[in-house]
């Protein structure tokens, strides 16, 4: 009972860390979070938990309460009577010990969360590697795999921060018929293992390979699975407006 109870405070006091891990790999880089292996989740969480207890002690001593280690390491301890004094003392504090941990997993998810988006925004996950998320197609469909030092594609005119449309030419099989089907990308889904699972288009035409002629798709949007695609190609657009409102389409350069 002990030991179970043991390892529910560890799980407890990584807490803040696998907030910090759920708002730092959010959205398209949510199969990243997943850590099945308990050693390496207590690697991966134990420092950020640290520091954001760390960053939770002023304010923790500001309002008159501080950390007990004794209480803590009697959470854990194999002593009866220290488990049992340490016990006591959580119980007589749970209101407070709740909302602490309520707070600061919360300002841990936030903190996470806009770290993320400060390294997106910045490009600094794709221009440092350290930074790097592992869904690669983040950065393929984006464009900011043009960042990459062994991309080789130089930008002369533009940056990736100028893509504002990413426009797919995907050579697809229907059946026993190949057909390319041209469209705007809206959104895309990696299946649980990483891999891309499908994408999701919009604006669609489509002819079969051996004609001419493009026809309209019917429709907001058509879905791609991944395993009927043969082969993408991938157009990265900026949308230039001038004075009068009309834009102008045009490839990164």
């Amino acid at each position: 009972m002990e030991i179970a109870l043991g390892a529910l405070i560890i799980i407890i006091l990584l807490l803040p860390g696998i907030s910090f891990r759920k708002g730092y790999f959010s959205e398209e880089f949510s199969n990243q979070y997943t850590i099945k292996d308990f050693f390496q989740l207590f690697v991966n969480t134990f420092i950020p938990s640290i520091i954001l207890y760390l960053i939770a002690l002023p304010v923790i001593l500001l309002i008159g309460y501080r950390y007990n280690l004794t209480t803590l390491i009697g959470l854990i301890s194999s002593n009866d009577k220290l488990f049992v004094q340490s016990v006591d003392k959580v119980g007589e504090f749970q209101n407070e010990i709740l909302l602490f941990q309520f707070i600061v997993n919360s300002v841990s998810f936030l903190i996470g969360y806009q770290l993320k988006n400060y390294f997106i925004r910045k490009s600094l996950d794709s221009t440092i590697e350290f930074f790097r998320y592992k869904n690669i197609w983040h950065y393929v469909l984006s464009a900011k795999f043009i960042n990459f030092e062994r991309s080789q594609i130089s930008l002369n005119n533009n940056t990736v921060e100028d893509v504002d449309i990413t426009y797919v030419d995907a050579l697809v099989t229907v059946g026993e018929k190949v057909f390319i089907y041209n469209g705007m990308l809206v959104d895309y889904q990696l299946a649980t293992e990483g891999h891309l699972d499908f994408l999701i288009i919009k604006d669609v035409q489509r002819k079969q390979i051996d004609k001419r002629r493009y026809k309209d798709v019917n429709g907001h949007v058509i879905i791609l699975k991944y395993e009927n695609i043969i082969n993408l190609n991938l157009t990265f657009i900026e949308a230039e407006e001038d004075g009068f409102g009309s834009v102008t389409f045009r490839p990164i350069s």
